[in-house]
């Protein structure tokens, strides 16, 4: 980071005029674009794109996992949880609701205000930091990284939606009352 010129999107924003904003979605969602034309050499795995297991500090409290053989496979992970609790009839309830139809593609998987780096002035987007958690999933997985925990400002859920190709709001919605369990 100490080599990438630019400040964070998130300190950035409210300084950056109506054309430098509009600068930085164009070139978001251009690279966002890019990075959804990679899909993984094996039909379907999801995790890192060395095919080892995943680290994400969201999941399994930091644990590996996966990788995943299908999407199908990782939704099953992600329900798992609410098996343990009191009621896990939920577990059905909660999984019917993922469908299981997704395509998988590259995704960098920590999208956030604070790993995005751009030129105040013009909007250009400098750099993205924090690649560790990027590899190949379900395509709805980088709309609800984009908006876990702190991150969900209304300013920053405007432009995830302005960025990204569709908004997966009901995936999001089910992994947020999942992440309860």
């Amino acid at each position: 980071m100490n080599r990438l010129r630019g400040t964070t999107l998130g300190s950035a924003w409210a300084n950056m005029n109506d054309h430098a904003r509009q600068n930085t979605l164009s070139q978001l969602k251009s690279y966002l674009h890019q990075l959804r034309d990679l899909h993984p050499s094996i039909q379907g795995q999801i995790g890192p794109y060395s095919g080892a297991s995943a680290y994400d500090h969201r999941l399994n409290n930091g644990c590996p996992i996966g990788p995943f053989q299908s999407v199908s496979e990782f939704h099953d992970f992600l329900v798992t949880p609410v098996k343990r609790c009191p009621r896990p009839e939920l577990y059905l309830r909660y999984r019917k609701q993922f469908s299981d139809d997704f395509v998988v593609h590259f995704a960098h998987a920590d999208f956030s205000y604070d790993n995005i780096l751009v030129d105040e002035i013009t909007g250009d987007v400098t750099g993205m930091i924090d690649w560790e958690m990027a590899g190949f999933w379900p395509e709805w997985w980088e709309y609800r990284k984009a908006l876990f925990g702190s991150r969900c400002q209304r300013w920053w859920v405007d432009v995830v939606d302005q960025v990204m190709p569709s908004s997966y709001w009901k995936e999001f919605e089910i992994h947020s009352e999942i992440e309860m369990f």
